[in-house]
């Protein structure tokens, strides 16, 4: 019975759809006519829209000048590289020493 009131009162989507093209079903057909009619303004401003894109903008433009301004950046990076391998190295040497000094009586 409820089927035969659906289709005689043609309340099912199908039958709805097929009868007018006018009514948009889904968010995708919206989209797409808002698209086709122009109704979307576009609008392209240089300016960040919240805080969290002018911390990127930010880092981006900071990281750009670090590198392309700053002459002596790869002094400088060798010299961290080599102060860190020095520093291993010590470490590396004290623990082999240390190792060299224990005896049977020190670990217990």
């Amino acid at each position: 019975m409820y089927d035969a009131l659906m289709k005689s009162g043609k309340f099912t989507a199908a039958q709805i759809k097929g009868e007018s093209g006018e009514f948009v079903d889904s968010v995708g057909e919206l989209v797409a006519l808002c698209e086709r009619e122009g109704f979307i303004p576009r609008y392209y401003i240089d300016q960040p829209n919240d805080h969290a894109d002018e911390v990127l903008m930010d880092t981006k433009n900071y990281l750009h000048d670090l590198v392309v301004d700053e002459m002596n950046l790869g002094n400088l990076i060798e010299n961290a590289v080599r102060q860190m391998s020095e520093e291993e190295n010590k470490a590396e040497d004290t623990m082999i020493e240390d190792d060299e000094n224990l005896t049977f009586e020190n670990v217990q």
